[in-house]
């Protein structure tokens, strides 16, 4: 049944934020301050400013339709990619500063700012849109005549048509985005405590090329799902190994606790 997918999902979403956060608590002592700020960070930084900023420049239209996505798709696609990097990026780096003026930073601040950050977006991205996803499975195995002539057909046709590899592939994309989200926070941390710039430049352009195979996506200039997912999973690897070789991150250490 799919709406068993699709609570199966969230679960799994669910526990991708959940467990990490439990675990680097108990191993880096975390701060769950920390955890929060970076939460606000995501927030503020796409779902506020960022998105008043697209109301500005892009003009969406009642429909939902966009002039420069139709008429200029590759300024359409940078653009897009340049303000996610630069509004998340900043708002990590803005946060980082406001710490090292109270403290010395630690690992797990970076921790627990990237678990917070990609953690609440995992929740407000994923679960939320699972959740409507469910409620509209819900009304589709109704069959309610009245109910579904206020849908548009298109919704109804994609949930008809819909299967459960979709709804897992929905969720390994939330979990994925956590991890890349705790990773880009590596660069930014750094860059703000060894006053490196260049980290912070490297940590835009990682989040830019990132985002580069959806906003393709939005253009229809990819059209293949399991595609997608497999570059992001490839940069991905790629900045897990820049990470390691490059700020010698290892945060599986138990070592070296952060209090």
């Amino acid at each position: 049944m799919l709406q068993t997918h699709i609570l199966i999902a969230m679960v799994l979403i669910l526990a991708a934020v959940v467990i990490p956060v439990i675990y680097f608590k108990k191993t880096k002592q975390i701060s769950l301050l920390v955890f929060l700020l970076g939460g606000v960070g995501f927030y503020l930084s796409s779902q506020i400013f960022e998105n008043l900023l697209h109301r500005l420049v892009l003009q969406p239209q009642a429909d939902g339709t966009i002039a420069l996505m139709k008429n200029a798709p590759l300024l359409y696609v940078l653009y897009g990619i340049a303000t996610a990097a630069i509004f998340e990026e900043t708002a990590r780096y803005v946060i980082f500063r406001y710490l090292q003026k109270k403290r010395p930073l630690t690992i797990g601040d970076s921790l627990a700012y990237g678990l917070g950050h990609g953690g609440i977006e995992a929740l407000f991205i994923g679960i939320s849109g699972l959740l409507s996803l469910f409620v509209l499975a819900h009304l589709v195995s109704q069959g309610d005549s009245t109910l579904l002539a206020q849908l548009p057909q298109t919704m109804i046709s994609y949930v008809q048509k819909l299967q459960a590899g979709q709804i897992y592939l929905l969720a390994f994309e939330r979990i994925l985005a956590l991890a890349i989200q705790v990773f880009l926070t590596f660069w930014v941390w750094t860059a703000v405590k060894d006053k490196k710039m260049s980290y912070f430049l490297a940590a835009l352009g990682f989040h830019a090329l990132i985002d580069l195979a959806p906003a393709l996506v939005q253009v229809g200039w990819l059209t293949q799902p399991i595609l997608v997912e497999v570059i992001i999973l490839v940069e991905f690897l790629a900045l897990v190994f820049l990470t390691k070789k490059f700020l010698l991150v290892n945060i599986f250490d138990t070592k070296g606790k952060n209090a």
